[in-house]
């Protein structure tokens, strides 16, 4: 009986220290520490220059210091033109990247507006190390106006010991003269 709760404590400690980092971690990433729902939406900046940003300390709520997102915003374009918007993570301290994880980013673009891609994965990103996450996104508006994309963006960070999977509703916006 005492040999059968060791083995038990030794299979929970191991999930515990080894199932953490896996492709498939089977965790629920809705939440942040705490308990606070992960899936709000990072603000999208109206009329935001390419030299401008939303960031986001971390999570939406900014208490997850895991991570910080940034939303690079496109440069106002004239209709029909191309403009360039950039999502960038950076690990908070202590924390790096999952490259094994499955990143994704998934975009859902108004009607009218027309997008490089929809879904980026790994090999789409611009930048992609234990230190940054970078995916930069090609847009272009149908007339005059000011579109918001909604998506959401699916990566991991990880320390020594764990890592923590995250899901962040993302927006960009597109302004067209």
């Amino acid at each position: 009986m005492v040999r059968l709760a060791s083995l038990v404590t030794v299979g929970a400690i191991t999930l515990a220290l080894t199932g953490n980092c896996s492709k498939t971690d089977p965790r629920p990433s809705d939440t942040a520490r705490g308990g606070e729902p992960r899936d709000q939406l990072m603000p999208a900046v109206a009329g935001r220059g390419a030299a401008e940003v939303a960031r986001s300390p971390g999570g939406a709520t900014g208490t997850d210091s895991s991570f910080q997102l940034t939303a690079e915003q496109a440069a106002p374009t004239t209709a029909g033109g191309e403009a360039v918007a950039r999502l960038v993570i950076l690990p908070g301290a202590g924390y790096k990247m999952n490259k094994e994880f499955p990143t994704k980013l998934t975009l859902e673009p108004p009607a009218g507006v027309t997008l490089a891609k929809l879904v980026f994965e790994p090999a789409d990103a611009e930048r992609f190390s234990e230190k940054e996450l970078a995916f930069a996104v090609r847009m272009t508006a149908p007339a005059a106006g000011e579109y918001t994309i909604p998506g959401t963006l699916k990566f991991a960070v990880c320390t020594d010991t764990t890592c923590d999977p995250k899901k962040q509703k993302v927006a960009l916006v597109l302004t067209a003269n």
